[in-house]
């Protein structure tokens, strides 16, 4: 049994979206649908909350501003203005409560009580109320160093 001859296909592409042409000796690349030049440049991406996570620097001497959140301040946010001493005080405390919540979650695959005590202070912590008492102290710490209060 023979087979019958290919066909050849001769199907053209679609037309492309986009074409070029010369504008006063420059070359520009026009959209087809909209019939207009194609944009420049892409859409912005929408802005994220870009403040930075500790203490960022602002001088030699060792100064530093940190812009508070709500998670842990009341007043949240403001912008606070740290001597050198505080800065490096916070970086300490901060790289040790990671260093803690690392250890302490390694801790957990081996000793799954510790699992249990991580699972409540984690609800606890989602506790409105149980924030609200853990920030009042940290934004009273706060306010001592707020330049702004009158």
């Amino acid at each position: 049994m023979a087979r019958p001859p290919r066909r050849r296909m001769t199907s053209q592409p679609p037309p492309s979206r986009y074409r070029v042409v010369e504008q006063g000796r420059r070359l520009v690349v026009i959209d087809t649908h909209t019939g207009r030049p194609a944009a420049q440049t892409r859409d912005a991406a929408p802005a994220t909350d870009t403040a930075p996570l500790g203490p960022e620097r602002i001088a030699f001497d060792g100064r530093a501003v940190l812009v508070t959140r709500a998670f842990y301040d009341d007043k949240a946010p403001r912008r606070l203005i740290l001597d050198e001493g505080t800065a490096r005080w916070l970086e300490t405390a901060r790289s040790l409560g990671v260093g803690a919540a690392v250890l302490a979650i390694v801790a957990a695959v081996f000793l799954p009580a510790l699992l249990a005590v991580l699972v409540f202070t984690a609800i606890a912590l989602a506790n409105p109320k149980t924030r609200a008492a853990v920030r009042k102290p940290v934004t009273a710490w706060l306010d001592r160093y707020d330049t702004d209060q009158t």
